[in-house]
């Protein structure tokens, strides 16, 4: 399971969770309602933290990560 954590405009905290990778890489192929520059707060696999830094960067870490499990 994959947990995604953000603040957004208004500074609340938002927690997305997603079942398995492709429904996350989903999820974010048809984001346009959040820029770029929404910065992600933590994103966990089976509860380890696998990343945290700009939502624009996210895909292409994903990408790298999926070869990795």
């Amino acid at each position: 399971m994959f947990r995604l954590t953000y603040k957004d405009a208004y500074h609340v905290e938002r927690v997305h969770e997603f079942e398995n990778l492709e429904s996350l890489m989903l999820s974010l192929s048809g984001c346009v309602t959040l820029p770029d520059t929404t910065v992600i707060t933590s994103l966990t696999h089976n509860g380890a933290e696998i990343y945290q830094g700009l939502l624009g960067d996210l895909y292409r870490f994903l990408t790298k990560y999926q070869n990795n499990i």
